[in-house]
């Protein structure tokens, strides 16, 4: 049977990049940053490799030091689920074809879904919903991550929502991690979402009890 939380583990050394929490796991080793060429004129410069050299990928350990620092993790994100706009902000939302609400119904007609069929899947309080999809709020990080998860939204069209909102993946970021991962690799079904989550404490979402 194929084990998705051991290819998880491999996709999140990849990507994972906060080098803060890395750097100073016991047994890390920081690999080399500076190195130096010679140019075609007997020339010697020097310059820094780039940062994903210190992924854990790239560690010779690096399930001992994943192991590690699962252990550590804490989901400290925000767990709001709107957040206020102004007046203007409003109308810019509503009407503009750039605006969360046209972005939303366009992406979701992809999947054969209706914004208030896509809220159904979601813990979010009815009439906050209906304030997001009518351009009163703009929705959290959060809010999107979750929806991108119970509409099986694809890791593109997530993408762009999150764009819409002033949001990005940051793969600085443990929950965006494995998101992106569940998203890319189209894992929708509920039961390895759960797992997945647990996995590396990712909490904060605004799913339905499975």
């Amino acid at each position: 049977m194929f084990d998705f939380i051991a290819d998880l583990d491999a996709y999140f050394c990849e990507k994972y990049a906060n080098y803060d929490k890395l750097c100073v796991l016991k047994g890390y080793r920081m690999p080399k940053m500076q190195d130096s060429k010679i140019d075609d004129f007997g020339r010697t410069y020097a310059y820094t490799l780039p940062a994903n050299t210190m992924r854990l990928a790239l560690q010779e350990n690096k399930a001992e030091l994943l192991k590690a620092l699962k252990e550590q993790m804490r989901d400290k994100t925000f767990s709001f689920s709107f957040r206020p706009l102004s007046f203007f902000g409003k109308i810019k939302n509503r009407f503009s074809r750039y605006g969360f609400v046209k972005w939303l119904q366009q992406t979701l007609k992809k999947y054969n879904l209706t914004p208030s069929e896509a809220g159904t899947h979601l813990k979010i309080d009815a009439n906050i919903w209906n304030g997001i999809v009518s351009g009163k709020f703009m929705p959290t990080k959060n809010t999107v991550l979750s929806l991108a998860l119970t509409a099986n939204l694809s890791l593109d069209d997530t993408e762009n929502l999150l764009l819409v909102c002033g949001y990005e993946f940051d793969y600085t970021i443990v929950k965006d991690v494995v998101i992106a991962y569940l998203l890319s690799q189209k894992v929708y079904n509920r039961l390895m979402i759960d797992a997945a989550l647990a996995e590396y404490k990712v909490e904060n979402l605004f799913l339905q009890e499975n």
